[in-house]
């Protein structure tokens, strides 16, 4: 007599699951596009980062030059002309505004009011950086003309 054939037969082996080394095609487009786009926004950030640069230098020197101001050891007319200074400095390089380099008293104002939003230069505080600078004596606001510049520096920005 034979054998029973069915106790011959092995059992049912699974065959061995896929390892995880290499990924399949999908991954490594996924991993690609991951890439590029962690490099995309790394540039952009150090773009913007750039672009900010001199808007932060500009607002360190006005620190320095307003606390120089209050400390007593700049004048109030060497504060509006270096405060001036600045802006336009600002104006040309930062915001890159060449109408800005000929401009001066109203014109010069009324390219600030453009920038700021608002019109405190041509008509507010910030006429004293007008050529108001140029007298003897000029007559500003400075507590006025310092928030309305501290609203500058934080408004106007690309």
């Amino acid at each position: 007599m034979q054998p029973d054939l069915l106790q011959q037969l092995r059992d049912v082996h699974l065959p061995e699951a896929p390892g995880w080394w290499p990924p399949a095609p999908g991954w490594w487009l996924l991993l690609l596009l991951a890439l590029a786009g962690l490099v995309l926004v790394v540039r952009a950030a150090r773009r913007a980062y750039l672009r900010r640069q001199p808007f932060r230098h500009a607002r360190r020197l006005y620190a320095q030059l307003h606390s120089a101001y209050t400390a007593g050891t700049l004048s109030e007319n060497l504060y509006l002309h270096q405060s001036n200074e600045l802006l336009k400095r600002l104006v040309i390089f930062g915001l890159g505004d060449d109408q800005a380099r000929k401009a001066n008293d109203q014109e010069w104002l009324a390219i600030l009011d453009r920038w700021s939003g608002s019109n405190a230069f041509t008509s507010g505080a910030g006429q004293a950086l007008g050529n108001q600078r140029f007298a003897p004596a000029p007559q500003a606001d400075m507590d006025a003309l310092h928030a309305l510049l501290l609203q500058f520096f934080a408004k106007a920005h690309p």
